[in-house]
């Protein structure tokens, strides 16, 4: 991962104070004080487009004062790489988004200091591969198989043409699956043909014709299986569409896998006979990597290139100490981006490695010395760490060393000049460092007999936290306590129509782990939503109609009192229309017309978010509520729009679909009735109709949801075969009709 250094200017200041007081800066005294949690409030700026499915690296933009630090987490698995992790001030936050595998768009939240930012990404295009597209079947009928490979998500269907082949299962599907199919027996002496409609393509039906003489024996089909390429090399930069050959023999069943996390495979994952499968590599900022695919039990090798960003490396702590006695010292880590090579040696035979010496990545590395026998002077060494040089101090055998405090407790406020006293003999060195980003050495970060650490604890804007010093070879705990709850709610002061109704929301901003609580002081004040909190919240609001005078009541929400004034009775409403249904497509509503009394005022909200308020939001006597609905591409679904107390349905439709079963018949001359099945989604209208004047639709000829069809077939009198046809849901219904 990357790491970003990022300036402290309250510890410059810090230096600054202490500067001045040490050099006698007349009498004038500074105070400084941590930036407020309101003052530190963050700002995400993130893509309004989606991320395309094939993943790729993103940026959201963090603003705040330049004294605030943040720290930033994803609460999606394939959002990862977050650079900076942490920082102070305004920034850019780097991601890398993973390919998205699914037929579905999804999305995921970038969390910095409780601030979310969406982060979303389309769905991968919908590719579906079919396992054969030509079956033969023997005079005795039988059933069989088609696999439909896909992305996750992708939904598919399947239909025959022919009155001899049907669907028991797997007619409709989402993701990989399977169609299996029924052949009846053929009786005749003719081969006859059909067909399989799935997910688009056609699967050709051929059934053997009736023989005296039984069928030949099947011979059993060799499954040697061809896989090429078995070895593939990538860019850095990755790839979505690679694709590995599969040749096998028409009855040979194989599939394909991968236990290489950053390997993808994006088509099919099983089949038979011939085939394809493609995989996807995201791009690659660390040193090459290799990983494997299994095909038909046979390994393809994917290679990666290195990617092209430098490694980088921190280290920490650069000067430590350890005890005359040697031992184990602190340990010492390691932060860089995934990948990227590190070694780690010692310059001095009295330290030595005790972890691996060399590796990738984040890695913490551990040493030992050896006591130090010279009761007159102590020593000093240094190790090479990823290339940078970490200072190791080490006291004479005489050198006792004694601090105080050794623990320390620091006020939420923070503080710029807490000090740790050392005590030892002349002469004996010592070193001091801290474990923690938030505790900064002021003076004192090192010595040679007695004297003072002095460290600098910021504002504390967050949960009580801890950490550590080390002080010649000793730890010293540092405590800091919680910030202060802090509330403010917005807005103070609602109106709301005599009518009664929703009203707010009222939001409440808190310190992050602070608890409040909202409350009715008056019976015709009600809280729907948000009667307790942690952290940010909001409160929803239901006022009872008003039967006299105009009057004012409260709220206590977060131990602020919040007004509400409810105009009188005299004020009377009435909205047109009250419900309305969108298409799936959405798109721009009709209007609501608002109807009152002159100098009455009304509102307009929704709670809804996938309906926007146009105009109309607020209102004095008559008036009207434009709006648009988003585009629906999910079921069917229900909002409300709160106009001047009264709610409005909204009603939007899925996107339909139809499908009718069966797809034709046959009749004989004597004619007779038959009856389709129609399914769709809830909501979706049809209708049925027929295209020939000897088939008459008896029932549903129109129907919302799923349905049947009834029809009755006149006899046939033209002394030949005919045939006609139904036009049912936009699909075409076949009738024949013997002579």
């Amino acid at each position: 991962m990357y790491k970003a250094v990022t300036a402290r200017p309250l510890t410059f200041l810090l230096l600054s104070v202490l500067s001045c007081v040490v050099g006698a800066c007349g009498s004038t005294v500074a105070t400084s004080t941590g930036p407020s949690p309101s003052k530190c409030a963050v700002t995400l700026a993130v893509p309004t487009s989606a991320v395309s499915s094939n993943g790729d690296t993103t940026t959201v933009g963090v603003t705040t004062q330049p004294e605030c630090a943040w720290s930033a987490s994803s609460d999606a698995a394939w959002i990862t790489g977050l650079t900076p992790a942490s920082g102070q001030g305004s920034a850019q936050l780097q991601m890398q988004i993973a390919a998205n595998p699914a037929g579905t768009a999804r999305q995921g939240d970038i969390i910095v200091n409780g601030e979310r930012g969406r982060i979303r990404q389309d769905a991968v295009a919908c590719v579906f591969e079919l396992s054969t597209t030509e079956q033969t079947v023997p005079a005795a009928g039988g059933t069989g198989r088609i696999t439909v490979t896909t992305a996750a998500g992708c939904a598919w269907s399947a239909q025959a043409d022919a009155a001899w082949v049907t669907l028991p299962g797997g007619s409709t599907g989402t993701g990989t699956g399977n169609v299996t199919f029924t052949i009846a027996s053929n009786s005749g002496t003719t081969t006859r043909a059909a067909s399989i409609v799935v997910a688009g393509q056609t699967v050709k039906i051929t059934q053997q014709a009736n023989a005296a003489t039984p069928p030949l024996p099947v011979l059993p089909v060799n499954c040697s299986v061809t896989v090429t390429p078995r070895d593939v090399s990538v860019l850095a930069t990755g790839t979505n569409g690679n694709s590995i050959s599969v040749t096998a023999a028409a009855a040979c069943d194989w599939s394909a896998s991968t236990d290489t996390p950053w390997i993808s495979l994006t088509g099919r994952t099983s089949g038979t006979g011939n085939g394809t499968v493609t995989f996807s590599v995201p791009s690659n900022i660390g040193a090459a990597r290799s990983g494997d695919l299994t095909i038909a039990d046979q390994t393809v090798s994917v290679h990666q290139a290195a990617g092209t960003v430098p490694c980088s490396y921190t280290v920490t702590p650069l000067t430590t100490s350890v005890t005359k006695t040697g031992g184990a010292g602190p340990p010492i880590t390691i932060d860089t981006q995934t990948g990227c090579a590190w070694t780690a040696a010692s310059n001095a035979a009295w330290l030595v490695i005790t972890s691996a010496t060399s590796g990738s990545g984040d890695a913490s590395v551990s040493f030992r010395a050896s006591e130090n026998m010279d009761t007159n002077a102590g020593r000093s060494g240094t190790l090479t760490v990823a290339g940078q040089t970490v200072t190791v101090s080490q006291p004479s055998a005489s050198c006792p060393y004694t601090l105080m405090p050794t623990t320390i407790s620091i006020p939420a406020a923070g503080s710029t000049g807490t000090s740790v006293s050392v005590t030892t003999a002349g002469g004996c060195p010592w070193t001091g460092s801290s474990n923690a980003s938030w505790i900064s050495i002021v003076s004192g970060a090192s010595g040679t007999a007695s004297g003072n650490m002095t460290i600098a604890v910021g504002a504390n804007s967050g949960a009580a936290r801890s950490g550590t010093l080390t002080i010649a070879g000793q730890t010293v705990s540092v405590s800091q306590a919680a910030a202060p709850c802090s509330y403010s709610v917005t807005p103070t002061t609602l109106s709301v129509g005599g009518g009664g109704g929703a009203t707010g929301p009222v939001t409440v901003t808190a310190t992050a782990g602070c608890t409040w609580t909202a409350t009715s002081n008056v019976s015709w004040l009600s809280i729907t939503a948000g009667a307790s909190g942690t952290g940010n919240g909001g409160v929803s609001i239901n006022a009872v109609a008003n039967t006299g005078a105009a009057r004012t009541g409260t709220l206590t929400v977060a131990s602020q009192t919040v007004t509400v004034n409810q105009a009188a009775t005299a004020c009377s409403y009435s909205v047109m229309p009250t419900s309305v249904s969108i298409a799936a497509a959405g798109g721009t509503g009709t209007p609501i017309s608002v109807s009152v009394s002159a100098g009455c005022t009304w509102a307009a909200t929704t709670s809804a978010g996938w309906i926007t308020i146009l105009t109309g939001a607020t209102g004095t006597g008559n008036g009207s509520v434009t709006y648009s609905v988003q585009a629906n591409t999910g079921s069917a679904r229900t909002g409300t729009l709160t106009v001047a107390g009264q709610g409005v349905t909204i009603s939007q439709s899925a996107p339909c679909t139809y499908n009718i079963s069966p797809m034709n018949t046959s009749i004989d001359k004597a004619g007779g009735t038959g009856a389709v099945s129609v399914t769709t989604q809830a909501g979706c209208t049809w209708t049925a109709v027929s295209n020939a004047a000897w088939i008459t639709v008896s029932s549903g000829s129109s129907g919302t949801g799923n349905g049947t069809v009834n029809f009755t077939v006149a006899a046939n009198a033209t002394g030949s075969d005919r045939t006609g046809t139904l036009t049912i849901a936009d699909r075409t219904f076949t009738v024949t009709e013997k002579h």
